[in-house]
């Protein structure tokens, strides 16, 4: 289930689709291309001492969410969806960081200490 600004949003995007054939393919391919250009970025900053072009990862991120909203309007599948599913797969695969009371022995771990 969309929201009403993420359907404005997706229809806004939409509207600068250049076809509408194999639209699914056409998006998954441009994440993946623009997944590169914003590694690039971080790239040219680390190794070749760069400073990080803020703009351009704004730029690259802002384009990955282009691709990425309409390749789930396509599927049928909401932002809070992917959300909610993504939590719960990990709560199941790492239980441990999701457990909102840590429950401490203090006293166990502190007994090396005199």
């Amino acid at each position: 289930m969309q929201t009403h600004q993420t359907e404005q949003s997706t229809n806004k995007f939409r509207r600068t689709l250049s076809t509408n054939e194999n639209v699914e393919l056409h998006m998954a391919i441009g994440l993946c291309t623009e997944a590169g250009e914003l590694l690039d970025a971080y790239k040219k900053s680390i190794f070749y001492g760069r400073e990080l072009n803020k703009q351009n990862v704004k730029e690259e991120i802002g384009d990955i969410i282009w691709y990425l909203e309409i390749l789930m309007d396509e599927i049928g599948y909401s932002y809070e969806e992917a959300s909610n599913d993504v939590i719960e797969k990990l709560a199941k695969r790492y239980p441990e960081k999701f457990k909102d009371v840590i429950q401490r022995n203090v006293k166990e771990e502190l007994s090396h200490i005199d």
